[in-house]
């Protein structure tokens, strides 16, 4: 069983970050995993891209191949189209009053390199649509460009993906089956 906090704040890194912890709470681990790679990625890159998306199934699976697929070619294309060296991501699993699960998305690149996700938004929605038969969702204001030193860039970020760490809807899977997924993004020395 997962640790849930109902904390308004969490310490991750040194760093206290207010966190959205209204109605179910969030799942401690998750949430300090997704603001552990926005922290590290912002070690390597001075700017950061951050994109938040949904993807939504027609189809109940009892496994995260779908979402491992959809990984792989996403990753493969950035590599690719921007020459990116490192992408960092987190996503969740949800299961709550629809009969199959959606995944909650979150991608963070170099700000350097990727200033704006239209190209990525439409690549996404290529994928999970055309190749992987699903429907995209885009939130409004789905993007931030963080700066490693502006912490309220940073802070409007981590409040608006800690959403991704609720504990509500999560659970609902095979137990060999995850809850989410993130990058293993190493911090720079």
């Amino acid at each position: 069983m997962p640790y849930i906090t109902k904390d308004k704040a969490i310490t991750v890194n040194g760093q206290t970050w207010w966190v959205n912890s209204a109605g179910s709470g969030l799942i401690t681990e998750q949430i300090k995993a997704i603001i552990n790679q926005v922290d590290v990625m912002l070690s390597h890159h001075s700017k950061i891209l951050l994109v938040r998306f949904d993807l939504r199934m027609y189809q109940l699976t009892d496994n995260n191949e779908i979402i491992s697929k959809f990984n792989r070619r996403l990753i493969k294309w950035l590599k690719r189209k921007y020459k990116l060296n490192r992408k960092g991501f987190h996503w969740c699993r949800e299961l709550e009053t629809a009969k199959q699960q959606h995944y909650h998305y979150v991608l963070m690149v170099d700000g350097h390199k990727v200033r704006h996700p239209i190209e990525i938004l439409s690549k996404v929605k290529e994928i999970w649509e055309q190749q992987l038969d699903g429907s995209m969702y885009t939130p409004k204001n789905c993007y931030y460009n963080l700066e490693r030193d502006n912490h309220n860039s940073i802070q409007d970020a981590i409040w608006r993906i800690s959403y991704l760490a609720k504990a509500r809807g999560k659970g609902h899977k095979p137990a060999q089956t995850k809850n989410y997924g993130t990058s293993r993004i190493k911090q720079a020395t």
